[in-house]
């Protein structure tokens, strides 16, 4: 793990004075490219605040802003095993900060982020032991599809990718071990399979996917995006983790026509955690994050809201 990603830093915005008896807080996961705070807390927190008097903590990414390794250029992670790094740093900074707000009398809570931090948020609320609110924006079931067939899988260095996998035949091992685990995982699943693993799959990667080269000597090998792929499900797919306490807290807002986060031939929210609602706004990724912000922060305060009626009514 790098030195500079060590530490977490975040920012706490507290009201000064509370609505209730409650003091709700909003942790805020950070998108791809979402360095430092500022992003995240004027169009999310700020207006939180000052209209719900809703506290945020706005957490920086590892890998990013002031934790940023001095080798990695911009938000490209050097190695693919970074992001699977940023994501267990994340997971258990976040558990760790509810721990410390409840300890000092804040609650509840609700995970929320955008893209990729949305995905981040619903991570986080896996591991926290009690009921939390959730609210992934532009985020789906899992990562696979982000790198492998939506517009990222253009960011991603194929051909230095390839050039790894042939030079040790352990990643071909570790890609059959997984596919054969996913097999056999799949077999106890039942309605909760991987999707992208079963018969009925139908997806054509080559013409997902090799659409990137025109040049022929320049297209990627099937055999190196099903590797990512498979490491993917297996690190990021919601199957793999545990089920959040109360999933009728769960309210993702998904974009209809979603490039990046491509959500055919994958496992749909409501499938894995039974309960929960999703909306859906009538535009693409890029479109949504800049002209959906209203309907990610009303969301937000639906779910403070119908959390506080469920689970703090009494107190």
């Amino acid at each position: 793990m790098p030195e500079e990603i060590r530490h977490c830093r975040f920012q706490f915005l507290i009201p000064k004075n509370w609505n209730s008896r409650h003091k709700p807080v909003v942790l805020h996961f950070a998108g791809t490219g979402d360095h430092k705070y500022w992003r995240r807390r004027v169009f999310l927190a700020n207006p939180l605040l000052e209209q719900n008097k809703v506290a945020s903590i706005i957490i920086e990414n590892p890998f990013y802003g002031l934790r940023k390794p001095k080798n990695q250029e911009r938000s490209n992670l050097i190695y693919v095993r970074d992001l699977f790094v940023m994501g267990g740093c994340l997971v258990t900074e976040g558990a760790v900060l509810l721990q410390w707000c409840e300890k000092n009398g804040f609650g509840p809570f609700i995970l929320t982020g955008l893209s990729m931090g949305g995905h981040m948020a619903s991570l986080t609320a896996t591991v926290w032991p009690k009921p939390v609110g959730l609210v992934p924006c532009l985020s789906w079931s899992t990562a696979a599809t982000v790198f492998t067939r939506g517009v990222l899988s253009k960011a991603v260095d194929w051909q230095n990718l390839e050039k790894d996998y042939y030079s040790d035949s352990n990643y071909r091992d570790l890609k059959e071990h997984l596919k054969w685990l996913h097999a056999e995982e799949n077999k106890e699943r039942k309605r909760k399979k991987i999707s992208s693993f079963i018969p009925e799959s139908n997806i054509d990667y080559n013409t997902l996917t090799n659409f990137n080269y025109n040049d022929p000597k320049k297209r990627i090998k099937m055999e190196i995006v099903e590797f990512m792929h498979v490491l993917m499900d297996e690190c990021t797919h919601l199957v793999n983790y545990d089920v959040p306490v109360d999933t009728s807290l769960i309210n993702v807002v998904a974009a209809k026509d979603d490039a990046y986060v491509l959500r055919d031939g994958v496992n749909s929210i409501e499938s894995i955690w039974p309960g929960s609602r999703v909306d859906y706004v009538e535009r693409g990724h890029v479109s949504a994050f800049v002209l959906s912000l209203d309907t990610f922060r009303n969301t937000i305060v639906d779910t403070m809201n119908k959390m506080i009626e469920k689970h703090y009514s009494f107190n």
